[in-house]
């Protein structure tokens, strides 16, 4: 039972999550607003991952990871819900989703590794690995189903409701967590006097990473794959409406493929779990996903788009599962909640990042050139990376 609730208030809240983040971004391309805001305000959602993150991981390291996720979903609840009490306000003055977004990346910085971290204390040990791959699987089965729920209720519904409805999922996940029996007591966490400072927390994490070469390349490769997620996110919505000609709900049927292209990586991934040479995996495959992000907009056919996405979504499901599992089997007690913190960070920030810059790219290049581009720096980061990264390769 205790399970059971755990996953339903994983799947109300990370499903809420990424529906807020495909929503506010195409809410943001019908405003009246700079060239590339789209773009500005998904930086300013994810700002404040390397700001906190390491004050986000002291906490879930030395205090109760329930209270602490719920605390700071009540963030992600309250942008949500102003957002949607406030819409004619914020399509009136544009600027004022920065700070907005800002308050729902606070939340976010805690809430995504929270979430994970729970993850020790709810389910079996030997069992970890599995949990783990499952509960991203929900993640990334979320965040590739937005486009289609959002653009089937868009379809009979404004802004300000959907954006209301999103702020009642945060809220049932919140209860939903409260309810959680923790078996497990926080006192065996290693005690430090103090919140330590900024350095000395970023100084306990370089040491594990320079110690365990496997995590920090782990690090790296999660960076380089996510690069790719920017651009999918800001332009290809964008691409879809004007280059395609397409309205809100086949809009959202052509960026659909995605989620289950996640999906089924993500159960590949769980079939094979205990396949040996994860490391090696992971550099096939991101090394595909480079390809498949080539065949996005060259063909200019709706079609294409999908069949191209759903198999970047299957290579990507595969990543985005091995990795956080690979970082969890590594990392120890003490300091797992910041190791999966730094993990949020790189996860959740550089797509904030290429997203930012392949907005601004976009708006002067136009989107297939910039898809091109793109493209083919990414399959040059994915040819290093399997050169160079032998200790990966090798695990």
């Amino acid at each position: 039972m205790n399970q059971l609730v755990f996953y339903f208030a994983f799947a109300m809240g990370t499903f809420a999550s990424s529906c807020f983040l495909y929503s506010i971004v195409i809410f943001c391309q019908t405003l009246d607003a700079m060239k590339g805001f789209s773009g500005i305000v998904f930086f300013f959602l994810f700002l404040p991952f390397p700001i906190f993150f390491l004050y986000t991981g002291y906490l879930l390291d030395h205090y109760s990871k329930k209270w602490v996720v719920v605390s700071f979903q009540f963030f992600l609840f309250i942008s949500s819900f102003l957002l949607g009490m406030g819409t004619d306000l914020f399509q009136s003055y544009p600027l004022l989703l920065l700070p907005l977004a800002f308050v729902n990346g606070i939340g976010m910085t805690t809430v995504l590794p929270g979430r994970m971290a729970i993850l020790r204390e709810v389910m079996e040990s030997n069992r970890l690995v599995f949990h783990t791959i499952a509960g991203n699987l929900l993640l990334i089965f979320a965040f590739g189903m937005s486009p289609l729920a959002v653009g089937w209720f868009r379809e009979g519904n404004d802004y300000s409701s959907l954006f209301l409805v999103l702020s009642a999922f945060h809220l049932f996940s919140m209860i939903a967590f409260t309810l959680l029996k923790i078996e497990k007591s926080d006192s065996k966490l290693i005690k430090e006097e103090g919140i330590p400072s900024l350095t000395k927390n970023l100084r306990k994490i370089l040491e594990f990473l320079k110690e365990d070469k496997v995590s920090r390349q782990v690090m790296y490769m999660t960076i380089l794959s996510m690069l790719a997620l920017g651009p999918i996110q800001v332009i290809l919505p964008k691409y879809v409406r004007t280059e395609l000609g397409l309205g809100e709900l086949a809009r959202g049927t052509v960026l659909v493929f995605l989620g289950p292209g996640l999906f089924l990586g993500g159960i590949l991934t769980i079939l094979f779990h205990h396949v040996e040479r994860k490391g090696l995996i992971l550099l096939i495959v991101f090394s595909l996903s480079s390809l498949f992000f080539l065949g996005f907009v060259p063909f200019g056919k709706a079609f294409a788009t999908s069949l191209f996405l759903f198999c970047f979504g299957v290579s990507g499901g595969v990543l985005s599962s091995l990795l956080p599992a690979i970082l969890q089997k590594r990392t120890e007690d003490g300091i797992r909640g910041r190791v999966l913190s730094l993990y949020t960070v790189c996860f959740q920030f550089t797509p904030a990042v290429s997203g930012f810059f392949a907005a601004l790219l976009a708006d002067n290049i136009g989107s297939q050139l910039t898809f091109g581009i793109l493209g083919g720096v990414f399959l040059c980061f994915a040819l290093f990376s399997f050169l160079q990264y032998k200790e990966l390769r090798q695990s």
